[in-house]
């Protein structure tokens, strides 16, 4: 039996929608990239983002790259706290967003 289907207006992706990239399963790119906005990896490591040229900040919570633009940062659930808890609460509402679409 078919059932009907009704657009969705529009899609809540809580704190996911503070990341440009988003995964559970690592980002790689190539040193000519181009990134506007923060990159995270969770629940896997820091290290799952590869190919950027990575330097931490002094308190451990971030990074920054020559290929993320402005004030762009690069998370990762292994760094300092309050990251590990900001990415699981991405990830979590990122997986909610996609059961609602």
């Amino acid at each position: 039996r078919l059932g009907v289907v009704f657009p969705v207006d529009h899609i809540d992706f809580g704190t996911a929608d503070d990341f440009a990239i988003l995964t559970k399963t690592g980002i790689t790119t190539v040193p000519e990239s181009s990134i506007t906005g923060d990159i995270g990896c969770s629940p896997i490591t820091f290290e799952s983002m590869t190919g950027f040229s990575m330097v931490k900040d002094s308190s451990n919570e971030y990074a920054t790259s020559s290929q993320l633009n402005d004030d762009s940062k690069a998370y990762g659930a292994d760094l300092a706290s309050p990251t590990p808890s900001k990415l699981t609460s991405a990830i979590g509402d990122m997986e909610t967003a996609y059961t609602d679409a």
